[in-house]
């Protein structure tokens, strides 16, 4: 059986990648994928983001530029029981969507630095390498939020 889903949005890359991973990460998990397709608007990025797994196998790569199409994620999940997992994998798929940030350039925050520490910085770019925040420390290091979350940055 198969689930489609499309959908409009800009696809946090690291949210995406994660979500992936607990679907085909492990190969007791991946077993019941027999493929998986897809198109997707990552934001931060003008072109075309293409996936293609087989089992456990990711082939993903940025293709050719938008331009002006409209930019519609689009993905298929083909195995065994998809159609009992329907809900599921869209609900997954679509809390990968990047809503709009808290933070924008200039503004003081608190970035996560260790495993229990945060430092005050602040934000110099959104959206940079895929990461939501690129942020200048205090101390004039620079550090990434990967994304929006309190988990990685907060307000100062």
């Amino acid at each position: 059986s198969n689930v489609g889903v499309k959908f409009e949005g800009a696809i946090s890359m690291f949210k995406f990648q994660a979500f992936l991973d607990t679907l085909v990460g492990e190969e007791d998990g991946a077993k019941d994928f027999l493929r998986i397709k897809g198109v997707f608007n990552i934001a931060g990025e003008d072109r075309m983001f293409v996936l293609q797994c087989v089992h456990m196998l990711k082939n993903q790569n940025f293709t050719k530029p938008w331009r002006e199409q409209k930019r519609e994620n689009r993905i298929i999940f083909i195995g065994r029981g998809m159609q009992k997992r329907r809900q599921e994998l869209t609900d997954g798929v679509l809390a990968c969507v990047a809503g709009p940030l808290r933070f924008g350039v200039g503004k003081r925050v608190r970035a996560r630095t260790s495993e229990l520490e945060y430092s005050t910085g602040k934000v110099i770019k959104v959206w940079d390498e895929f990461h939501a925040y690129r942020i200048r420390l205090d101390c004039g290091r620079e550090v990434h939020a990967p994304m929006d979350e309190d988990g990685f940055v907060k307000e100062a």
